[in-house]
């Protein structure tokens, strides 16, 4: 089945084939909010898109933290586990989650104080990357802040990767290659470069184990 396919997602939920799920809020992201903090912005009380959030480990804790979250996702499977997780301490919180399933790409947009994106840029087809950044405008109000945990290679790697794909092909010819895809420092900042100001983007100090070291950058853009 094709990545690009909605149901290719959904089928990988449905077989627990997902190692990108990390069962924790992702240390990446919220050295982000920790940046954003350190600058007088606070999440309590601000509404957050989570794109590509998945089991919304990362939506939990936005919430926790006070944020009104916007979860979006292509696949029930992962819809149904977030709103199970979050009825268990949505009594106990201040913020809250609401769910959309569907199309990042197609569906309304709302105005937020705030878009976390969990590796959601990376898996996307890198064609497609013009476009995200289009919504991500449609979404943000001006002065809203775009964090995320973005997979970056230097200029070297990315000439050494296929599609800048961080996955081998699973045959000669390609077949199977997919996300994944990685983007250079300067691609992301060209890409985001007409609509925000760059907050900062660095090599995160946290990063997972279980990811390739030295991938993994925290970027945090403001909104024009």
């Amino acid at each position: 089945m094709d990545w690009s396919d909605p149901n290719y997602w959904q089928n990988r939920f449905d077989i627990g084939d997902t190692p990108w799920e990390l069962g924790a809020p992702s240390k990446v992201l919220f050295e982000a909010c920790a940046e954003l903090e350190a600058c007088g912005f606070l999440l309590a009380g601000k509404r957050v898109l989570s794109p590509g959030c998945g089991r919304g480990s990362d939506a939990l804790e936005l919430a926790r933290r006070g944020a009104h979250v916007v979860a979006v996702d292509w696949s029930e499977h992962a819809l149904n586990d977030l709103s199970a997780r979050f009825s268990q301490f949505k009594n106990s919180v201040s913020g809250s989650v609401s769910l959309v399933r569907g199309d990042f790409f197609s569906i309304a947009p709302q105005q937020v104080d705030m878009v976390c994106e969990h590796t959601f840029f990376c898996a996307i087809d890198p064609a497609a990357r013009p476009r995200y950044v289009e919504r991500l405008c449609s979404w943000l109000r001006p002065g809203a802040f775009l964090v995320g945990n973005f997979f970056i290679v230097s200029e070297d790697e990315a000439r050494q990767l296929p599609g800048l794909s961080l996955v081998k092909p699973s045959s000669p010819g390609g077949v199977g290659m997919g996300p994944p895809f990685a983007a250079t420092v300067g691609e992301l900042e060209g890409l985001l470069g007409a609509g925000f100001v760059k907050v900062s983007l660095h090599r995160s100090e946290i990063s997972e184990p279980s990811r390739r070291p030295g991938v993994e950058w925290v970027g945090v853009f403001r909104r024009l």
